[in-house]
């Protein structure tokens, strides 16, 4: 059976710098626009969405309940494609004292006058606009130009412009969905034991209806060839984007934002092979790239062959790129980590955490940019040496928890934790560093921590490592080690 649901007219087609093609997309009607900023993309206005993020490092280990929306606050997105350069304008409702545009490798140095910004991008890309600090930002999501767009009787479910509400859609064998630029649909979607499905699009999945507790976003359960492309991610219940024992997965251009609950992790890659996330965004509460074991899936052998590039990351609470902390297989192996921005983390940049059997071995991190920690002075002991006790979180259940060490840019742990089901633990080793910088007013020490000499953290490689520009030769003053940790090499 075929769906399709078309409800408004096309996009816009309009013209913009010589030769270039920009498509701008209208926001369904009742959509409430963003309070905060105004956008001009070539002198044609863009609809600007507000979502909802959070405000505050404040986590619990799984509450079971829906997060305090005082700790929260509300953030602005706008997305068109283009395939060329073009010129934005932002007017900003808040006086302007600094703007800050991230990723900072993009150089882009933007022109303000009164309570306008001014600036060009050259190609596709993802970037955050700060105004004054990190709060109420501004996501501005530049797509290419579609290639692989079909027919709407392509699809299964085609939603055109406009505002749907489908309930869950549960994809079966070559099966797809396509969401049209200019809609919203809020929709669950799962797929189990599905093989050739899509989800493609360049509009809005939007789970903000959906209560805490009605599972991920996007859940694949023992699927092969899947490939989501494109769509935004708005406001996830739990986990956003998660694969189980899943094949030949890839992820590209996908817009995670709006997420600000408890365990609203970015994308979940659990027990699964053959796995790229590429050209993505992900600003999530909780861990933003995961890489996990968990006891219920089928396939226990082992995550590989897992590539993620050139992808910018905004992680609000846990960690931005981790390999854990469940890890409940044999292995975990041959993942790449490649060109990177990490613009925004509260606790680690790239954290390794074995808490089961896996052994985790040939692990490569390439070329990744780390730039400030999220510090909020009132949360914690001492701006300078930024410690947060969880006992000072409220009425959250969270006093007996231990202080957590904020602004490390890497962690590698073997121990057992809240999430393990192994009885034995497991080994990291062959773990390669290379072009690493970071860049940061507040900084605290790297942790490498081993279990015993049985389960140990071995043969580290550091190669160009740069902290605030300054190239790090030795471990001496930014790394702390157990006696379980041997054999690293800096380059």
């Amino acid at each position: 059976m075929k769906y399709i649901l078309l409800f408004m007219t096309s996009a816009i087609l309009v013209s913009g710098c010589a030769k270039t093609k920009t498509i701008i997309y209208p926001a369904p009607d009742g959509v409430e626009a963003s309070e905060d900023y105004t956008v001009r993309i070539n002198n044609q206005p863009l609809f600007v969405y507000q979502a909802r993020v959070s405000a505050a490092p404040i986590n619990q280990i799984w509450p079971g309940y829906q997060r305090p929306l005082e700790q929260t606050e509300t953030a602005s997105f706008c997305y068109f494609d283009t395939d060329g350069m073009v010129n934005v304008e932002i007017e900003s409702k808040k006086t302007i004292e600094k703007v800050t545009v991230r990723p900072v490798s993009k150089n882009i140095q933007p022109e303000v006058t009164g309570n306008k910004i001014r600036f060009r991008v050259n190609e596709p890309c993802q970037l955050v606009v700060e105004v004054n600090d990190h709060h109420h930002a501004l996501h501005l999501f530049v797509n290419p130009i579609e290639e692989r767009k079909k027919s709407q009787d392509h699809y299964t479910w085609y939603f055109g412009p406009g505002h749907h509400q489908p309930g869950i859609i549960e994809l079966k064998d070559n099966e797809s969905v396509y969401v049209e630029g200019g809609a919203v649909v809020e929709t669950l979607i799962r797929a189990s034991n599905a093989q050739n499905i899509t989800i493609q699009g360049r509009g809005i999945i939007d789970a903000s209806a959906f209560e805490r507790g009605k599972g991920s976003m996007i859940r694949l359960n023992e699927c092969a060839d899947a490939l989501i492309e494109g769509v935004i991610l708005k406001d996830s219940p739990e986990w956003t984007l998660a694969m189980f024992d899943s094949k030949n997965v890839a992820v590209d251009n996908v817009k995670l934002t709006g997420h600000w609950r408890y365990n609203s992790d970015g994308i979940d890659v659990v027990n699964s092979q053959d796995v790229t996330v590429n050209n993505c965004f992900i600003r999530a509460f909780d861990d933003c790239i995961a890489l996990k074991g968990v006891k219920w899936t089928k396939n226990q052998s082992g995550i590989s062959n897992v590539s993620v590039d050139n992808c910018v990351i905004w992680c609000d609470w846990g960690k931005a790129i981790e390999i854990g902390v469940e890890t409940v297989t044999d292995a975990i192996h041959q993942c790449v980590f490649r060109n990177c921005d990490i613009i925004r983390y509260h606790n680690i940049a790239l954290s390794i955490h074995c808490g089961d059997r896996a052994s985790i071995f040939d692990i490569l991190y390439e070329n990744i940019r780390v730039e400030d920690p999220l510090v909020e002075n009132s949360y914690f002991d001492n701006a300078q040496n930024p410690i947060r006790d969880l006992s000072k979180s409220g009425n959250y259940g969270a006093t007996e928890m231990p202080k957590i060490y904020l602004g490390r840019l890497f962690a590698m742990i073997i121990d057992a934790n809240f999430y393990s089901q192994d009885s034995s633990r497991g080994k990291i080793f062959n773990i390669r560093f290379q072009n690493i910088q970071t860049h940061s007013d507040y900084f605290t020490k790297s942790t490498f921590d081993g279990y015993d000499e049985n389960h140990d953290i071995s043969d580290l490689l550091f190669e160009n490592i740069y902290i605030n520009g300054k190239k790090v030769t030795s471990q001496d003053e930014w790394i702390r080690t157990n006696e379980f940790v041997r054999n690293i090499i800096f380059q």
